[in-house]
């Protein structure tokens, strides 16, 4: 068991330590731990400025060098590692340790390993199901972790699972509620099977769409996401450049775009990105799409990110609220 903790932490902070790109916060955090400081500089024997409850929402303003992770006390070898956040929270900025904040919104997948210490993020649980062959619907779920025998590692390990019977696509940890019923029209069908690749190469186009509700004869906006660049070999692998991910609005006259790029850009520049499109739907219920967009910046992982249209700025469609790392993917 320990083995595995050890090597699935190492894997996530070489993950963080090689980043090149800017990691990726959410806007909003909330604290998990009973208590927790705030310090003028990202360090726990920096002067302290103030101090949050749990369960207070704070905004994150920056991370201390790029989201490198570091130990929260280097003097104690069992002292968790995460990165130190700038935080706002009523009017007062200061720096916390990340270790002790999750997001306000998660995204996770039914028997996603938790390492030892981790524990659940203290909010509301939804999960997406499909309702049918022909839709897909939110539920409110419990969730709780379970002790399961891992085959890979030869050994019990911690698992996320819900108290529904079927397995969910994925859930969705959230502190404000989710609209439950009817959330998109994938239903049993995959992406792969309708578009027969969900792989966004260049020269990959998609079309994402919130659908319709039976009886729901409303026109809802359908967007494309399109893939360019310039694929070439060289000598036995080949090499992506110039990759560009776009959102297209086709409703506006004349068309409108949004550059999706910064969100699947790999982390060593000579790596060729790989980009997949996971889900489409309406999970925030605004009658637009959202969409889950799986890319592997980094050499030892990938992530599944949630992006949604009604956390999108103005002159924007989507908006990325959270990701889901997949480690040695």
């Amino acid at each position: 068991m320990k083995f595995f903790h050890i090597l699935l932490f190492t894997l996530l902070v070489l993950a963080s330590a090689s980043a090149q790109v800017t990691p990726f916060f959410p806007d909003e955090m909330i604290v998990t731990a009973s208590s927790l400081n705030l310090r003028d500089t990202p360090d726990k024997n920096g002067k302290k400025v103030g101090s949050l409850t749990q369960g207070a929402v704070v905004q994150v303003i920056e991370a201390y060098n790029n989201g490198e992770y570091m130990q929260a006390d280097t003097t104690d070898p069992e002292s968790p590692y995460a990165p130190w956040l700038k935080l706002r929270y009523k009017g007062v900025s200061g720096w916390a340790f990340g270790a002790y904040l999750t997001g306000t919104i998660g995204l996770h997948y039914e028997n996603d390993i938790l390492m030892e210490g981790e524990n659940l993020p203290p909010l509301q649980w939804f999960g997406v199901y499909a309702r049918d062959s022909f839709a897909d619907e939110v539920r409110r779920v419990q969730v709780r972790v379970a002790d399961e025998f891992n085959e890979f590692f030869q050994t019990q390990v911690r698992v996320l699972k819900t108290n529904q019977a079927e397995i969910s696509k994925f859930l969705i940890s959230s502190l404000q509620p989710i609209p439950t019923g009817y959330c998109g029209p994938l239903g049993n069908f995959e992406i792969g099977e309708m578009y027969f690749s969900k792989t966004l190469n260049p020269g990959g186009q998609l079309s994402i769409y919130p659908g319709n509700d039976m009886n729901d004869t409303i026109l809802r906006p359908t967007y494309g996401i399109a893939a360019t660049g310039c694929a070439s070999l060289e000598n036995t692998y080949v090499r992506v450049t110039d990759y560009k991910l776009q959102l297209i609005d086709f409703s506006q006259e004349p068309v409108q775009y949004q550059d999706l790029t910064r969100w699947v850009k790999p982390d060593a520049p000579d790596a060729s990105p790989s980009v997949d499109l996971l889900w489409f739907g309406d999970i925030d219920r605004d009658g637009k799409p959202d969409a889950i967009i799986n890319d592997c910046p980094y050499e030892v992982g990938c992530r599944a990110s949630l992006f949604l249209s009604s956390k999108a700025p103005p002159g924007s469609y989507l908006y990325k609220v959270c990701e889901h790392y997949w480690p040695g993917d």
